[in-house]
């Protein structure tokens, strides 16, 4: 792992192997990791460009994934994606696998900023178990060359797949086009407009088939989930960066910041200044999920 990061900013993670700088994936103890890059690096929260997995083989601990604090159980597997806000919390008692990938290898289509970031693989954790000594393995033997390259991920496929299955993602491929487009429309250009039918223009769609694709997968309306990712974004920033409420405002495409105000008021019941102090003040606890 490599930290690119600002001042007053969240981490910015990129990917870069120890081992080779042609690696694509990496396969680390979670003791190991702490020991190599020490508890300092672990205290400010994290903005990933790569994949990261955890694969709990004992003990306890938890872990933090864009404000839910996720219990580490044996069994558990957690999944950090690219782009998504991470907060460690150091425990010698936890022993994991970890399984960091370039981010072109943790795309799932239908998965979304706010979706679920962990699941339990019951009889499964086996499977995953040996697909990480596998990867172990051509990690130790890896040369520069397409044949390794392509070993090697695709031995992570099928982590990813077990991880779909045990948060019950196997319907992510049957999901309407049209929705797939908007989002990922909304994700590659977040603070570009609060408009859908600015998204849409460019889309190939009309904003009436969008809308009822999105009712049809989240039950709300285009417009509600263009709100929800500015508003996922707008809690990072304020959690996790020392920006003013008028910078993040700005950021995210708010010409006012009495108007980016008025919405997460909206959305949240307090305003940017109440949030960010009240979890400030609590340094930073998030509910634990089970």
């Amino acid at each position: 792992m490599v930290v690119e990061s600002r001042q007053g900013e969240i981490q910015q993670i990129g990917f870069a192997s120890e081992l080779h700088a042609d690696l694509p994936v990496e396969v680390l103890d979670y003791q190991a990791l702490i020991e190599r890059m020490g508890p300092a690096h672990f205290r400010s929260a994290q903005r990933v460009s790569f994949g990261l997995v955890f694969v709990v083989r004992g003990g306890t601990g938890r872990h933090t994934v864009d404000f839910e604090a996720i219990r580490m159980i044996p069994g558990r597997m957690v999944l950090v994606r690219p782009g998504q806000v991470q907060q460690w919390h150091l425990s010698g008692d936890l022993d994991a696998s970890i399984v960091l990938a370039r981010g072109s290898l943790c795309a799932t289509p239908g998965w979304f900023p706010g979706g679920g970031a962990y699941g339990d693989l019951g009889s499964s954790l086996t499977t995953a178990l040996d697909l990480v000594a596998a990867l172990a393995r051509e990690q130790d033997r890896f040369v520069p060359e397409v044949g390794s390259v392509e070993l090697m991920n695709s031995l992570f496929a099928p982590l990813v797949a077990l991880f779909r299955r045990a948060v019950d993602l196997r319907n992510e491929g049957a999901l309407p086009p049209a929705y797939l487009a908007f989002r990922a429309a909304i994700e590659s250009r977040l603070s570009f407009s609060r408009s859908v039918r600015d998204y849409v223009a460019e889309l190939g769609y009309s904003q009436r088939t969008v809308n009822r694709a999105c009712q049809l997968v989240a039950g709300v309306s285009a417009k509600a989930v263009l709100d929800e990712r500015v508003l996922l974004e707008a809690k990072r920033l304020l959690a996790h960066s020392d920006r003013s409420v008028s910078a993040v405002a700005a950021t995210l495409g708010f010409s006012e910041a009495t108007n980016f105000n008025k919405f997460f008021v909206r959305g949240t019941g307090e305003s940017p200044s109440q949030f960010r102090r009240r979890l400030r003040s609590a340094g930073y606890r998030a509910a634990v999920a089970d």
